[in-house]
């Protein structure tokens, strides 16, 4: 199951500090495993979209899959969640 996630300070995740790139909905796997987030790039106003797993090295998480240019934000998320859902295996 993929829950959204409201407050994703509890995790130890990269930010990035470039002002294109905004952030609009954060999404977990159950046990947290698997980490998900769909951005809207303010340039090109395209979605995209960064799966992350658990890592035993800072910062906790690292990408293992990402998607850009996606026309819609469901588009992103629908994609999103099957990535996640295939690095989880489920």
């Amino acid at each position: 199951m993929i829950r959204q996630v409201v407050d994703k300070s509890r995790y130890n995740i990269p930010v990035s500090d470039d002002p294109r790139l905004h952030e609009l909905t954060w999404y977990a796997t159950e046990d947290d495993a698997v980490l998900g987030v769909v951005i809207l790039d303010l340039v090109d106003l395209g979605y995209s979209w960064i799966a992350l797993t658990q890592s035993d090295q800072p910062p906790g998480y690292t990408a293992a899959n990402m998607g850009s240019s996606l026309p819609t934000e469901d588009d992103a998320t629908t994609a999103l969640h099957d990535a996640m859902r295939s690095i989880r295996g489920t």
